[in-house]
């Protein structure tokens, strides 16, 4: 849902529609309502009237109660007013000018923790009891988002900042900043051509990341598009005394049929003197009034292996009946040479060279690289306007992985069972307000567990937002011990005036976990407290 308002807020209407049928795909939540409005308002805003319409139409079979669904049928009304056949105007008329726009936020939300925990163990016949009282969490977390367009008819300039800073006030935890993005992007409207440079997210074309560098793009015709790109990867969390650069070409194709569209790529990435990973890949999508289907394979040829293949679909019955699924197969962490610098004394993969071949440092990362799988198949049937009823499947598993000289192997996690059940009830005390009743069974190769939870959204007046929540866990392990958990949390926001939203949350989670010779009882209550301002 961030992901999707951001893309809107920055006119990055494709991204915006990806991320909102990245979630409709998902079992009916309550962001679903707002993620399907917010689908055919990209669209709309894209200038892409038809699927408006077909997702606006999609929003009030689905939703046809609520305050919200008065707002669609004006919009809906609206686009059906418009003329369907959109034409340029013309050039006297398409522009009148530069114009600037400045959008974005600042918001600033400090997270407090504090846990208790008491130990008992039976040593010898006797009783050993220890207890531990900590802070274990007081941090500040700001953060900038920050848009900025200066354009007319045929010229789009565009800068765009992002930036995360966390400030730890326990000792022994280090302050971070973490610079998401930060680039100048400018289009050329009449030739469809646009170049962007700086730090970029990423996650198109084969880069599967946060990078530094340069993305050009150029229509060569209606519904194909060329892209080239080319940096250096940026990851917070790895430490390297080597150089990666990359470089990658890639083909935008469709709409085709209106509903159809994709993307094929290659990329090369080297470390130092040899390649990191190389990738060829496919991005295939389809979207219709009923559902939509999103899939991607990325495959290394250097370690000939598949790298990421994933997909998922939803879909709406004529009987209102939602089905999705979720299919997703991925190596972890991703397939490079780069992860056999792990356990090693140099982080420099020339300097490894002198003791490695460069098919023996692919050995070693393969060696610490393991296979996760994941899949899910759900669905949402509305028994009544108030009352829907969902259920979902979800099996996952993780491989083994082989180890190297320094690092040893891990076990594989098994096959782990999740069956979901879902009780879901709209405007039960409050136009908008939304309750969840679920309850889930585990199951897997060391344990079994079962939790469940409710928890609802509603709206106290025109500006006070309540949520709440309660969560009971109980799971018992094959070797005798039981745990049990029980995690209340409430959260209370108010939005003052147009553009500033205040928020205070606040939980616990109480867990107890017993065996022969052990009992442990850990108390922990946190809160947060802050605000977001949007201009």
């Amino acid at each position: 849902m961030a992901e999707g308002r951001g893309a809107i807020t920055r006119e990055d209407y494709a991204a915006a529609v990806r991320a909102f049928a990245r979630l409709l795909a998902l079992p009916e939540n309550d962001l679903s309502r707002d993620a399907q409005e917010f689908l055919a308002l990209a669209y709309e805003r894209r200038g892409d009237t038809a699927r408006a319409r077909l997702e606006y139409e999609n929003y009030l079979k689905r939703y046809p109660e609520g305050e919200d669904s008065g707002r669609v049928r004006q919009r809906l009304a609206n686009l059906r007013a418009a003329p369907r056949t959109e034409t340029l105007r013309p050039p006297a008329q398409a522009g009148r000018g530069w114009r600037s726009i400045t959008v974005g936020s600042v918001s600033q939300i400090y997270y407090h923790g504090a846990s208790k925990i008491d130990t008992q163990q039976v040593v010898a016949n006797t009783l050993d009891r220890t207890t531990l009282s900590l802070t274990d969490q007081s941090a500040l977390i700001s953060s900038l988002d920050l848009n900025a367009r200066f354009l007319d008819a045929t010229h789009d300039n565009r800068l765009v900042f992002r930036d995360l800073n966390t400030q730890n006030f326990v000792s022994g935890q280090q302050d971070a900043n973490r610079l998401n993005a930060a680039y100048y992007e400018y289009k050329y409207k009449p030739a469809d051509a646009s170049a962007r440079l700086g730090r970029q997210p990423g996650s198109t074309g084969g880069v599967l990341g946060r990078f530094d560098g340069a993305l050009l793009g150029y229509g060569l015709m209606p519904g194909l598009r060329l892209n080239l790109v080319g940096g250096e990867p940026v990851d917070f969390g790895l430490t390297l005394d080597s150089k990666r650069r990359f470089h990658g070409v890639s083909t935008d194709i469709g709409p085709l049929a209106e509903r159809w569209s994709g993307s094929v790529y290659l990329l090369q990435q080297s470390i130092d003197s040899i390649t990191d990973r190389e990738a060829a890949g496919l991005e295939l999508r389809y979207f219709a009034p009923q559902g939509a289907f999103i899939s991607m394979l990325d495959y290394d040829t250097v370690f000939r292996h598949i790298n990421i293949g994933t997909m998922q679909a939803n879909w709406l019955a004529p009987w209102k009946t939602s089905y999705n699924l979720i299919v997703d197969y991925r190596m972890t962490p991703t397939l490079q040479t780069s992860t056999a610098t792990l356990g090693e004394a140099s982080t420099s993969v020339q300097t490894l060279l002198q003791t490695y071949s460069e098919e023996e440092l692919r050995q070693r990362a393969r060696g610490l690289t393991a296979q996760s799988a994941f899949a899910s198949a759900g669905l949402t049937h509305p028994v009544t306007p108030a009352w829907q009823l969902g259920a979902a499947f979800n099996v996952s598993r993780i491989s083994h992985t082989d180890g190297t000289s320094n690092i040893p192997g891990s076990p594989g996690s098994g096959y782990i069972y999740v069956l979901t059940e879902q009780v879901i009830g709209t405007g039960l005390f409050a136009t908008r307000d939304v309750t969840v009743v679920s309850a889930s069974q585990l199951s897997a190769l060391t344990f079994r567990g079962l939790s469940w939870r409710l928890g609802s959204r509603t709206p106290l007046a025109e500006r006070w937002t309540l949520e709440g929540s309660v969560q009971w866990y109980e799971q018992t392990n094959d070797n005798g011990s039981k745990l049990q958990r029980i995690s209340p949390t409430a959260r209370l926001g108010y939005r003052w005036g147009q553009s500033v939203t205040l928020e205070v949350e606040a939980g616990a989670e109480n867990s107890t976990t017993r065996s022969e010779t052990i009992e442990e009882k850990i108390r922990r209550n946190f809160f947060s407290l802050g605000y977001r301002y949007d201009f």
